[in-house]
């Protein structure tokens, strides 16, 4: 359907936000005078795991046996309108984002919901440009969670905060001194696995374990990711450290 933004209305406008998955190269759409008309988002999808066994009416359903409820990728619609745009101009805007865009794996961010981010590989569709119609819509093939903006390793900003459903989630650097320290991780319905980044001491001189696990496990200087050390999506992990260093934790909370 032919867009019918008004644009008057440009200051009052819906955007999208593109960066890479490192957080790199912001592209702001309305910067090109694009426009977000509209926005869909596919529904979640549980992927179940069963089994058929022989003498039983129902087969066995193993989902949260394997170790909780996982969802399948989503699908981001966002369409755009191209706001007093020649045809050449329309064309070369159009190789631009296909240059930025196409196949690359981006964090989306919707000017709507500014505390979160999908993060996806993209495709990029043109419609025919006319001189009354134009338009650009960009599919997003996203992870089935959206992530916050801002993890807890960085310094928080009330810009994009969100009173209904926002937690301050930043952790400062933990100290440790020959000792055995605790932090209390938040619920995250997206299980996501913190990063431990052992800024000071020699390799091995910090372990790590969560309440659930046993098992020390010896952090290397700089990046940690531990397959055992997760969040939980029903109760707070306790994470626990011991020895000698400085260790940072950083994570980003997932929502539906």
């Amino acid at each position: 359907m032919p867009s019918t933004f008004d644009p008057s209305e440009i200051e009052d406008a819906q955007y999208c936000i593109f960066t890479a998955d490192d957080g790199s190269g912001e592209f702001d759409t309305l910067d090109k005078m694009l426009v977000l008309t509209n926005c869909e988002i596919g529904d979640p999808q549980a992927r179940r795991y069963e089994v058929d066994i022989p003498g039983r009416d129902n087969p066995l359903d193993l989902t949260e046996a394997l170790g909780g409820v996982y969802f399948g990728r989503r699908q981001v619609t966002l369409t755009f309108a191209c706001i007093n745009f020649t045809t050449p101009q329309h064309i070369q805007l159009a190789s631009e984002l296909r240059n930025l865009l196409d196949g690359k794996l981006m964090r989306c961010r919707i000017s709507a919901d500014p505390a979160h981010f999908w993060l996806g590989r993209c495709q990029v569709e043109v419609t025919r440009p006319t001189a009354e119609h134009s338009e650009i819509v960009v599919t997003v093939d996203a992870d089935a969670h959206k992530y916050s903006v801002l993890s807890s390793y960085e310094p928080w900003q009330w810009d994009s905060f969100s009173f209904v459903e926002g937690v301050i989630i930043q952790i400062d650097d933990i100290v440790l001194n020959n000792e055995t320290k605790s932090e209390t991780l938040p619920v995250d319905p997206a299980r996501g696995k913190p990063i431990l980044w052992l800024n000071s001491g020699a390799s091995g001189a910090v372990s790590a374990r969560v309440s659930s696990d046993q098992t020390w496990h010896p952090l290397r200087s700089g990046k940690n990711v531990l397959p055992e050390v997760r969040l939980s999506d029903k109760a707070a992990t306790v994470l626990y450290l011991r020895g000698t260093g400085n260790v940072g934790i950083e994570y980003r909370l997932g929502s539906l």
